[in-house]
């Protein structure tokens, strides 16, 4: 500052004169501040965060130490570590506690920026402050001056009405064939009535909804389906509503996480809005169990032996305790001590009442085999087959905690069971005979089972007889010239076909019984897949009288 004096005097003489000082030249030292704030909305509703930004300007000639305080305004809450000085975070910092903006020097600027959210709507319908800046600098002489400066004052209108919504679900985990609920939590955070509230929430791929889950407002509505929209009507100022529904998990879907969220529509002053929830995501655990059986034979015959493995695989992405169990087939006889897990022989179990394997991890396998024998006394025509199908029960447990016990069936084994079934039948005429006479025997032998078998006919020569060789019938061929000893060959006999054996035999003169009683036996054989079984039928008795011939 440049400052000059003069002095306005009249001589005695009545001379008017001025007469000027000397130039003095103060320097004017200091700095000049000013503060600048903006926010970067011109509008905001309740959840919403705002950003405050504050420039301190120095156009003055000497550098000052700044720190910015901000008394927030009602209806919000800073965020804290939001603080940012030039691109800078500032932790710990906030507004309300001052922010140092430390020396802004001449002809510079310091910006700061602070995150807030809103958290309730005040009467007045909008957020309206200032910053203030308390700063000092020292002068050439040495003296600390102090001051203070304020910014602008800046207002953000509130709107005056906010649906805030939260969609959860009662597990973060879930399986296949689990029931898993979501339930949509809504509150009118405004002071204005919101009208034709709907929800829309699609369903989770790979689940199925299932009817009747709906409960919207405390009140069931059976008729409602979340993808299609559930009316809540108006949802009062303060307010707040609940809608929960159930699902079942049905497949695994992509990626194996089921995705939703919820869409809500709702009126304000005849203006529709819309306004979409937080995404909810379920994990589904692939904890499975694959069971596969084989046998060891697809054609048997009564008397054999089956074996039976079980193939169990841990499939899934998760441990667990396995039990396998498979029920004795019907027709059939377990062998003791025969199971084999791993070819380890396990004694004392027995496959009905379950077979231990322990903790199975992801990926793991195990074998488990047993027999079962096949009576000689069944009746294939009752049992033409043995089927047989395992089961394996296991538990696990998911990352929340709950314990699941799930079953798995394997696929079905079938044996066919085949043999011939060999009945014969013996009849010999006259009832009385005499020594030197002729009897005539018939014998029907029948294969009445599945399978063909080769059949020959012994036992059928009675004890004091010759067969007459040239009058043997086989089925109605007579063979002649054969010299039979008492066993006659048939061949094969097909199922369903019967065989008549005719034959005729004399009584020796010289044999000494009264009778000639006795049965014949029919012997066979029959090959499956390269084993070879054979057998035998007794027909029943016969009993023929031998008179003497009176002299």
């Amino acid at each position: 500052m440049t400052n000059q004096s003069m002095v306005l005097f009249s001589s005695a003489a009545g001379i008017d004169g001025i007469t000027f000082s000397n130039t003095v030249n103060t320097q004017v030292v200091g700095p000049v501040l000013s503060l600048a704030k903006s926010a970067d909305k011109t509008s905001v509703s309740l959840g919403e965060t705002l950003v405050y930004t504050i420039t301190a300007s120095n156009s003055g000639n000497l550098p000052a130490l700044v720190t910015v305080m901000d008394a927030l305004p009602a209806g919000v809450s800073f965020i804290a570590n939001s603080v940012i000085r030039d691109g800078v975070p500032l932790p710990g910092v906030s507004p309300e506690g001052g922010i140092p903006l430390d020396a802004v020097a001449p002809q510079s600027q310091v910006t700061v920026a602070f995150q807030v959210i809103v958290v309730s709507l005040p009467p007045s319908l909008e957020l309206q402050n200032a910053a203030t800046g308390q700063y000092s600098f020292l002068t050439a002489g040495g003296r600390m001056i102090q001051g203070e400066i304020r910014s602008n004052i800046v207002t953000v209108p509130l709107l005056s009405y906010q649906l805030s919504i939260l969609l959860t679900v009662n597990t973060p985990t879930s399986f296949i064939g689990d029931v898993i609920t979501y339930t949509l939590l809504l509150r009118n955070e405004g002071v204005r009535p919101l009208a034709a509230v709907s929800a829309v929430i699609p369903v989770p791929e790979g689940t199925v909804f299932i009817p009747g889950s709906v409960i919207a407002g405390g009140v069931y509505s059976p008729e409602a389906d979340p993808a299609a929209g559930i009316p809540l009507g108006t949802l009062a100022a303060s307010a707040a509503a609940e809608i929960s529904f159930r699902v079942r998990v049905s497949t695994v879907p992509p990626e194996s996480v089921l995705v939703t969220n919820a869409a809500l529509s709702y009126v304000v002053d005849e203006d529709p809005e819309l306004v979409e929830s937080n995404t909810v995501n379920v994990a589904v655990v692939q904890a499975g169990i694959n069971v596969s059986l084989k046998v060891d034979r697809h054609s048997a015959t009564p008397g054999d032996n089956l074996r039976y493995e079980f193939t169990v695989t841990n499939s899934g992405n998760l441990a667990v305790e396995a039990v396998l169990a498979d029920t004795i087939p019907a027709g059939t006889l377990f062998i003791w001590d025969s199971i084999q897990v791993n070819g380890v022989p396990r004694p004392g179990v027995r496959p009905g009442e379950g077979i231990p394997l322990g903790t199975l991890r992801p990926g793991a396998i195990v074998h488990v085999g047993f027999l079962v024998s096949v009576p000689a006394a069944t009746d294939i025509r009752e049992l033409p087959a043995i089927r047989n199908q395992g089961s394996a029960g296991y538990t696990y447990t998911l990352p929340d905690g709950r314990n699941v016990r799930q079953y798995s069936r394997s696929n079905t084994v079938i044996t066919l069971l085949y043999a011939p079934i060999i009945t014969i039948q013996m009849t010999g005429e006259p009832p009385i005979v005499e020594h030197g006479s002729i009897a005539e025997f018939n014998i029907h032998v029948m294969n009445s089972g599945n399978y063909p078998a080769d059949v020959t006919v012994i036992r059928i020569v009675p004890q004091g007889t010759v067969i007459e060789p040239d009058i043997v019938t086989i089925s109605s061929v007579t063979v002649p010239g054969n010299s039979y000893s008492g066993a006659v060959p048939l061949g094969v006999l097909e199922p369903g076909q019967t065989v008549h054996l005719t034959y005729r035999v004399r009584i020796n003169i010289d044999y000494m019984g009264n009778t000639l009683q006795g049965y014949a036996t029919a012997l066979y054989t029959y090959t499956i897949e390269d084993r070879r079984y054979s057998g035998e039928a007794r027909s029943n008795a016969y009993r023929l009288i031998i008179e003497e011939i009176s002299e």
